[in-house]
């Protein structure tokens, strides 16, 4: 047997070599690597085709998902949180109260990591761009060219503007402003058109044909649950509206005390920064503010 392994390798090619090698290789992996992520083991070997391509985006593994079912939706394991992506979502009104606030989380937690991530490597580039300036040292063009772009995407007139601006928030003032915002996951508008903060916009391209009453103003449809986050992490940093929530954020991320400075998020004013409060108090969200991504997804 083993001259019959000698003499088989000896007539082989080193590209066929090669070939057999990459074979077992990826054959190990398949095998091996499912134990060693035993959510993604349980979850994503259920995916369809279509679900299993990602995409890269701001060097994470995307993995982007229907949810036709309950069932479809992958729980959380906050210490190695799947970035997942849902593109259609279904209303969670029909589960009991405790069930439909988890799958809510479930759902829109690893966008909201995801988009924290986002956030914090671009506010890394403009810190190391900052302390180059400070240090005198001359920009590279492509760091020019990226303090331009972030400084006109952010409406900023300066660097040390533009980092009050780009910066982020605790998870939990954020599943809380959600789950006000959706009924937990079970608004229409959550159902229909992905949005999860209940933006309304004057652009008819960018909605579904849900007016609202006395207005020009249309229901904004969000292609999935990160684009929702994203407009609604572009409003906070953006608009004139959070600019003393924005510089309290740079002293504290207690969600609690920056609750008290998002007043004109809604016309209830006082008694929705008290909502938001309660929220956080109830359902103990402060929990999920030191939940991270699954380092295998982020290179």
């Amino acid at each position: 047997m083993e001259c019959w392994f000698k003499n088989f390798f000896k007539s082989l090619k080193i590209g066929e070599i090669i070939l057999i090698v990459a074979i077992v290789g990826v054959s190990i992996y398949v095998i091996v690597a499912p134990f060693f992520l035993p959510q993604f083991k349980s979850e994503i070997l259920n995916l369809s085709y279509t679900e299993k391509r990602s995409k890269s985006l701001e060097k994470i593994i995307i993995i982007r998902k229907r949810i036709n079912t309950f069932e479809d939706i992958i729980p959380i394991d906050c210490n190695s949180v799947i970035p997942v992506v849902y593109t259609k979502v279904i209303s969670l009104k029909p589960l009991p109260v405790e069930q439909r606030k988890k799958k809510f989380i479930d759902i829109i937690l690893p966008s909201i990591l995801i988009k924290n991530f986002q956030i914090q490597k671009t506010r890394e580039k403009l810190l190391k761009i900052s302390k180059k300036l400070h240090s005198n040292k001359p920009l590279s063009e492509d760091e020019e060219r990226f303090l331009e772009n972030i400084l006109a995407k952010y409406k900023a007139n300066s660097l040390k503007e533009l980092l009050t601006k780009v910066n982020t928030h605790p998870p939990s003032l954020v599943i809380a402003q959600a789950a006000i915002e959706s009924g937990w996951g079970t608004s229409r508008f959550f159902v229909l058109a992905n949005n999860v903060f209940g933006v309304w916009t004057f652009n008819k391209n960018q909605s579904i044909n849900i007016k609202a009453k006395n207005s020009n103003a249309y229901l904004k449809v969000y292609k999935d649950i990160l684009q929702s986050v994203n407009d609604y992490y572009y409003s906070i940093n953006v608009s004139w509206a959070y600019s003393k929530f924005r510089l309290v954020r740079l002293k504290t991320d207690d969600p609690l005390k920056l609750s008290n400075y998002l007043d004109k998020y809604s016309i209830l004013r006082d008694r929705y920064v008290k909502r938001i409060k309660r929220v956080i108090k109830d359902n103990n969200l402060k929990r999920f503010d030191t939940c991270k991504l699954n380092p295998f997804f982020v290179n």
